[in-house]
């Protein structure tokens, strides 16, 4: 799955639970989904912008700290964790925004004085549910694509640092 699906699912459940306020906890949470789905991905960027660079010819030190940057091994439990975390602060607050309802809406329908509101917040409310668990699905499907594929999720045995002339291994 691509990240910029997931991106604009994201982005699409902040805006929807933000507009519909009764959901606005879970808008938040679509922030840190957006924010985790964009920092791996802007990695693997810059490592496929740097291999692409070195077929062109190019060979300067960034060039070489890009494509030496995919032989670091990253670890995948916080990203595990991560998402765990997401998964448990939207059902939490899923929870709490049904089990205090009544003090949201007192709250909203005080503060909010458009008509229009009241007949498309129950609409918005499902719609933000729906939005934000398809975030939630498809970030957990990158991020197992991710783990298969990408180089810097895997073990690798070379050298972690741009190499010189020698190896680090040699000196």
């Amino acid at each position: 799955m691509k990240a910029r699906y997931v991106l604009l699912t994201a982005f699409l459940s902040l805006i929807i639970n933000g507009i519909s306020l009764y959901n606005l906890p879970i808008g938040y949470i679509s922030i840190f989904v957006m924010m985790l789905i964009f920092i791996p991905n802007l990695f693997l960027r810059i490592i496929a912008i740097g291999k692409k660079r070195k077929v062109q010819g190019s060979n300067n030190i960034f060039v070489k700290a890009a494509i030496d940057f995919e032989k670091n091994t990253h670890s995948k439990i916080p990203y595990i964790l991560l998402m765990m975390v997401m998964y448990f602060g939207g059902t939490g607050l899923i929870y709490f925004q049904i089990y205090q309802y009544d003090y949201i809406d007192r709250l909203i329908t005080d503060n909010v004085h458009l008509p229009i509101f009241y007949t498309v917040a129950p609409y918005l409310v499902g719609v933000g549910y729906v939005l934000f668990a398809a975030s939630l699905v498809m970030m957990t499907v990158h991020f197992r694509k991710i783990f298969q594929e990408a180089g810097i999720f895997q073990k690798n045995e070379e050298s972690k640092y741009v190499e010189s002339g020698r190896r680090s291994s040699e000196r």
